[in-house]
Parts: C-alpha cells; structure tokens; sequence
C-alpha cells in the first residue's frame, strides 16, 4: 500500500512542479501574464494566436500540451481550438469582437466538469469555450472576456470611405486619430 501511495503522490508532486514551471498547462485558467514567453511563443508558432496580440486569459483541457486543446481570448479577439480526432489537425475557430453579438457563460454545477461560454456572431451561435471552475477562474475569465468584449465595442472600426455611392479604396481608422 505505501508503494502505490508513493506513485500516486510522486506523480501527482512531479505534475505539480511542472505545472509551476510552465512546462504543461496548469490545471486552471491563467491570466495572460502568468504564461511563461516559451508557452506564449508555442501557442505563436503554432498559429494560434498572431505576434501581435497579447493574451489576455488562456486556458488548455490537455493536460500535457499547450497547443492541442484551448481556449484563450486576447486584445483582438476570442479563440478555441483543437485537435480534430478524425484528421489529427488543429481546428481553429475564433472571433474578432467586433464580430461578436454577444456572450455567454453557463457555469458548471460541480467542480468535476468545465464551465462554457458560448460566442454568437450575429446573433446564432458560433463556436464554444471551455473553462475550469478551479479557484472560481471560469468567472474571472468569463467577467474579463465580457470586460474586454465591451469596451471593444466602443471602439470606433475602421470604415471605408464612400465617394457617390462608391467606394474609393481609402480607409478612416478613428481608433488611432488623435480625436
């Protein structure tokens, strides 16, 4: 009986280390700055997310790999992604917030089952996220998520300009004019 309390403990204590050094995900959802620059570059190389977006929350269902199954939201937009089984590909599906009609979360009951949030672009739903209810992280993803979805919207597009009912290929980006 002590040997088998060893494994278990020995494994769960070697999990336990390399979780904290960033080497497989962690068992909850993180804030973008607790992501080690190695994971972040992994997630980069893997075409999940873009060199110039900053992630902002992120959580992985795998417990060893960063990169098969996840989902995070960033400065431009809301991403799930994994490994198809049937072709062993990554399937990326994701959402910039303006393209968002809205959000929602329906929280898991247990602690044994991930909450999810559904992303609905124009107003049918799109694609899902799955979030760990460890340490209430799938609330405090979710209210950022929502957080950052808002004042998103508020920011103004960029919008093409019309010239007698045509387009005349210049853009009017007014998030970056000094109004």
């Amino acid at each position: 009986m002590a040997v088998i309390f060893a494994v278990i403990f020995g494994g769960l204590s070697t999990m336990g280390t390399f979780m904290t050094l960033g080497s497989i995900p962690d068992s909850k959802a993180v804030t973008g700055a607790q992501l080690s620059e190695g994971t972040k570059q992994k997630l980069i190389d893997a075409g999940i997310v873009g060199e110039n977006e900053t992630i902002k929350y992120f959580y992985s269902e795998d417990l060893f790999s960063f990169v098969n199954y996840g989902n995070l939201f960033t400065n431009k937009r809301v991403v799930s992604y994994e490994i198809d089984d049937g072709t062993n590909e990554r399937a990326i599906y994701s959402a910039a917030y303006n393209e968002i009609t809205n959000i929602e979360i329906e929280q898991s009951e247990n602690f044994l089952d991930d909450s999810t949030i559904q992303v609905y672009e124009n107003d049918e739903f799109s694609f899902m996220l799955v979030v760990s209810t460890e340490e209430n992280g799938d609330e405090a993803f979710f209210n950022e998520l929502n957080k950052t979805w808002t004042a998103n919207l508020r920011v103004k597009q960029p919008v093409d300009v019309i010239e007698n009912g045509q387009p005349n290929n210049e853009r009017i980006d007014f998030s970056e004019s000094a109004f």
